[in-house]
């Protein structure tokens, strides 16, 4: 597994820094605690939509070859997908 693929998200690393503020007395209130616990939600849910971009792309590809699809609609689509990946891993 290369460096980069074992890179902690930028969103978990947030996370566990607010714990930490929170657990070393840095931070009384519990809106660190909450920020933190969102942002480990919201990194999950980005983990499955990118699954699911990932699972479904092949299939959108695909499409490009029915001609009951207007011609350049499923491009679109495509690009659009794989611009996503790509900002979401940090590729773009």
């Amino acid at each position: 597994m290369s460096r980069e693929a074992m890179k902690q998200p930028e969103a978990l690393r947030l996370a566990d820094a607010l714990d930490d503020e929170f657990t070393q007395g840095r931070i009384s209130n519990h809106s660190g605690r909450e920020a933190a616990a969102e942002l480990r939600r919201l990194h999950a849910i980005n983990e499955d939509l990118l699954d699911a971009l990932y699972i479904v792309l092949p299939y959108i590809e695909y499409a490009e070859l029915d001609p009951s699809y207007k011609p350049g609609a499923v491009s679109v689509v495509t690009a659009q997908i794989s611009e996503a990946i790509a900002k979401a891993t940090g590729e773009k």
